[in-house]
């Protein structure tokens, strides 16, 4: 072979006659790794002409694209940050001034964010929802994928676990408020809690009573 040929562009390369069974692709660029000539492995395996080569190059650069897209994709939501939320609503007179707390960690309990709001006149329950849809709506603000909610009504928890049925009229809308917040969210998880494991969030809520602080957008 001259030199000018030699130096011809792989695609070009002049197909050889086969003179032996066709090679695996593994065998062959096996081999040309180990040598890193493409001339000597075309010489190794006479039935091996120079496009076939290519393609073989072709689809191993393929599979490796294919293998690390695979890899590179996390779970659906597990890269995202998840949030423990304690959540309380509280009202002095149910119904009466009603106020929310709540402090949203993140997964090795370092706060985040602690919240209180004045909710004006409202029931006992009320105070609960608002609670969890303005924690939530926060969660979502800060960037939260995933949420840990924590409170101690149990009638609102398992009316959001889908355990008890939701009677009350004018509940209604914000049960369904805060279950459209909820699927916002990769995955979600509620817990009712004894009072006494809720006591910062229950701190809140009565703090925001008692100052009579709004609902802002911070």
């Amino acid at each position: 072979m001259s030199a000018e040929k030699a130096a011809t562009p792989l695609p070009f390369f002049e197909e050889k006659e086969k003179k032996e069974d066709s090679p695996s692709d593994e065998g062959v660029l096996r081999y040309l790794a180990q040598t890193l000539s493409v001339a000597k492995t075309l010489k190794r395996f006479p039935a091996l002409d120079a496009r076939r080569l290519q393609e073989m190059l072709l689809r191993s650069a393929q599979r490796a694209e294919e293998k690390k897209a695979i890899t590179e994709v996390p779970p659906i939501g597990k890269h995202l940050p998840e949030f423990f939320i304690q959540v309380d609503g509280a009202s002095r007179g149910n119904p009466g001034e009603a106020g929310m707390g709540a402090v949203l960690a993140d997964a090795r309990g370092r706060t985040i964010k602690e919240l209180k709001y004045f909710l004006g006149m409202a029931t006992n329950n009320v105070a609960e929802y608002r609670a969890v849809i303005l924690a939530l709506q926060k969660a979502l603000d800060l960037g939260a994928g995933r949420v840990t909610l924590h409170l101690d009504s149990e009638l609102v928890a398992r009316q959001l676990r889908g355990e008890y049925k939701v009677r009350e009229a004018h509940l209604k809308p914000l049960h369904r408020e805060a279950l459209e917040l909820l699927n916002r969210f990769s995955e979600y998880h509620i817990h009712h809690v004894p009072r006494e494991e809720n006591r910062r969030a229950d701190q809140l809520a009565n703090e925001a009573i008692d100052q009579k602080i709004r609902s802002t957008t911070d």
